[in-house]
């Protein structure tokens, strides 16, 4: 009897989260500053390259500044916008820039939420990806 209550408890812990691992992959786990670099082209326009700083609330808010370099012509945006973790670390944003463009991209948070490689996904025809890193370790 005693077999069987420490291994239906063993069981039972194993299917337990640990402490924090629910909120492993949530808006909780984008939060702070993190620096952007993308690449890429749109189509009929020419290539793109840009870096920028965004700050993720970790409520699903955000706030940036991107500066682009397309075709040779360096733009200067600001940005706010929202977007929402799901449980496997994908993220789905929208971005309103101060030119009036609306952007989505789809990411994947990965490096315990230092990192995410994002790409592209609005419907003007661009093929734009890249990366994000965490700005400092104590945000």
């Amino acid at each position: 009897m005693r077999f069987y209550i420490l291994f239906v408890a063993l069981v039972w812990l194993s299917q337990t989260p640990a402490w924090g691992q629910d909120d492993l992959c949530s808006n909780g786990r984008l939060k702070g500053a993190y620096g952007l670099h993308t690449t890429g082209a749109v189509v009929g326009v020419g290539t793109l390259a840009a870096v920028g700083r965004f700050v993720f609330d970790g409520n699903g808010n955000l706030a940036g500044t991107l500066f682009v370099r397309v075709n040779g012509n360096v733009n200067k945006l600001t940005i706010t916008g929202t977007y929402s973790v799901a449980a496997d670390c994908t993220v789905s944003d929208t971005w309103y820039l101060s030119n009036g463009a609306v952007s989505t991209h789809e990411s994947v948070i990965v490096n315990n939420g230092q990192e995410f490689f994002i790409v592209n996904t609005s419907a003007e025809p661009s093929v734009i990806s890249g990366a994000g890193k965490r700005q400092f370790t104590e945000d």
